[in-house]
């Protein structure tokens, strides 16, 4: 059948055939479509389980100013990431996504060294990132039960059950298969839409008073120390409140992780990239507004034991009503947890399926009912769990699992777009989607703008430090993973691993891969 018939078997055997001219069979079934690949990714960035939990931490760490103008700067530079992205998955639509970009653009001399340490950085993100979502939907949980009976005490070890409980849920659902998986999506996207309308709505006509314009884009309130105990300027204040907005747009590669099993991937891809990062600035600005006009007491609202945002829920809408609107922070919270356990697992299988991983045959064992990595969704949900372990015993984690999530994610963006402009520049070959003769001037700015919060959001995000409580241990795991990556490398890997190998040969697909379809960077490679 000619590929441009309607049906199907066409959509289907084009996907086939650029995978196969990039090096794999066609092993996990291509059943989503690109609303719901865009679903997963929106899920996977969630922004109402990233700008609402911490909206606490932005209201002491820089205060109104930061929560308003702090998320539209992050937004206008996670735009041009989220462009370098998706021109380079137009190209190459592989679950491994970044991993297997960095391998293709860094060449046969740069590309086995840097996907070695862009497969764990980006592990490192997607496992934080879902780490501290779920976590805050725990604690969002237990807030409610604590509102209903004043008796409950909150602590952090009932946090991290109620987390636990949560991804295990979250691991069921992964392994019931597509269909499942398919539900979440819709759901997803529902959830997030309309849950973001029912909070703003209800926050902003129910609040006893609304603060005025001037208060929510002109006040800036430092709680931090450093302005206080230190001779730091307030725009140091200001960059560490970034925070709370670069964590709530993380994520948005799920769409890449999630190419082999969607159609039309070389299109959906990159629209699943950019559509996720527009609404998630959108729903994010209008999230942000309602909180911030709907504060009422605003030094009772950021030292409430159940949370700022939790308070602010109670204040404007009720014991009931407030109750609601915090479950909609619990199940979103949920629903990234299904779908970054599905984006991971598929990360995991890409680096596996390279010999990546110790025991790399085991782990890219599909199962025959769903045609899914179930072992891989497995040993996420394990992971995910043990890094919200430090819960336990510091009030300081979320926003400490926020930072490291940060790093992970923003270094795993950057280093593709690096090499997409640099060493990669003169074999990459431009797809559907592209950025023309702006790609450059775009990967530049991306690669500046991680430069900068990686340095930041290594930083104390309180002065002085006294104890555990408020120590930020983002550079104690960061530092961990480079020397594990480095040592790791030199010692061993360079030795043996290559970065991606190919399953099969173009031949394989004889009469659907066309003869002139593949990209300069194998031919050269080839030669």
């Amino acid at each position: 059948m000619d590929v441009s018939e309607k049906g199907h078997t066409a959509d289907y055997n084009e996907d086939e055939a650029r995978l196969a001219s990039l090096g794999y069979k066609q092993n996990m079934k291509r059943q989503f479509t690109g609303l719901q690949n865009f679903g997963f990714t929106l899920t996977n960035s969630s922004v109402l389980i990233g700008i609402v939990p911490l909206f606490g931490f932005g209201m002491i760490t820089g205060g109104p100013v930061v929560a308003i103008w702090g998320w539209l700067l992050v937004a206008f530079f996670v735009m041009f990431i989220g462009l370098g992205m998706a021109e380079i998955c137009s190209t190459y639509p592989t679950a491994g996504g970044l991993y297997y970009w960095t391998a293709k653009l860094g060449g046969p001399k740069w590309g086995p060294m840097f996907s070695w340490y862009e497969a764990w950085f980006n592990m490192l993100g997607q496992f934080a990132g879902c780490s501290g979502s779920v976590l805050a939907a725990g604690t969002f949980m237990n807030s409610m039960i604590h509102i209903w009976n004043e008796n409950y005490e909150l602590d952090g070890k009932k946090n991290f059950y109620i987390m636990a409980a949560l991804m295990i849920l979250a691991g069921v659902i992964n392994t019931a298969g597509g269909r499942a998986l398919k539900i979440a999506s819709l759901v997803s996207v529902f959830v997030h839409i309309v849950g973001t309308l029912v909070i703003v709505i209800v926050v902003l006509v129910g609040a006893p008073t609304l603060r005025s314009a001037d208060f929510v884009f002109t006040t800036f309130e430092d709680q931090t120390g450093y302005t206080t105990s230190s001779n730091a300027s307030p725009v140091l204040v200001f960059m560490l409140g970034l925070l709370q907005s670069q964590w709530s747009m993380l994520g948005y590669d799920a769409s890449a992780h999630m190419s082999e099993e969607t159609e039309k991937s070389y299109v959906n891809g990159p629209r699943g990239i950019l559509m996720s990062i527009f609404a998630s600035v959108m729903i994010g600005l209008c999230l942000a507004l309602a909180l911030t006009f709907g504060i009422q007491d605003y030094n009772a609202t950021i030292a409430s034991p159940i949370g700022a945002a939790q308070q602010i829920f109670i204040d404007t809408a009720g014991k009931t009503g407030g109750s609601i609107l915090i479950f909609i922070i619990v199940f979103a919270g949920f629903l990234c947890g299904i779908a970054t356990v599905a984006a991971n697992s598929r990360m995991l299988y890409a680096f596996a399926r390279d010999g990546g991983l110790p025991f790399s045959p085991f782990w890219t064992v599909l199962n025959k009912r769903t045609g899914m990595p179930l072992r891989l969704v497995w040993l996420s949900v394990i992971v995910i769990i043990i890094l919200a372990l430090p819960s336990l015993g510091s009030t300081a984690t979320l926003s400490a699992i926020s930072g490291i999530s940060i790093i992970g994610f923003t270094v795993s963006y950057a280093i593709p777009i690096l090499l997409r402009i640099t060493v990669g520049a003169e074999t990459f070959v431009q797809h559907e989607f592209n950025l023309g003769r702006f790609s450059k001037p775009i990967g530049w700015v991306a690669c500046i703008w991680t430069a900068f919060i990686f340095i930041i959001f290594n930083l104390p995000q309180s002065w002085p430090v006294e104890n555990m409580d408020t120590f930020n241990f983002t550079p104690a795991a960061v530092g961990f993973l480079l020397i594990f990556t480095t040592s790791t490398w030199f010692l061993s890997a360079r030795h043996w691993f290559k970065g991606p190998i190919s399953e099969i040969a173009l031949q394989e697909l004889d009469g659907i891969v066309p003869a002139n379809f593949g990209d300069k960077t194998e031919v050269e490679e080839s030669k």
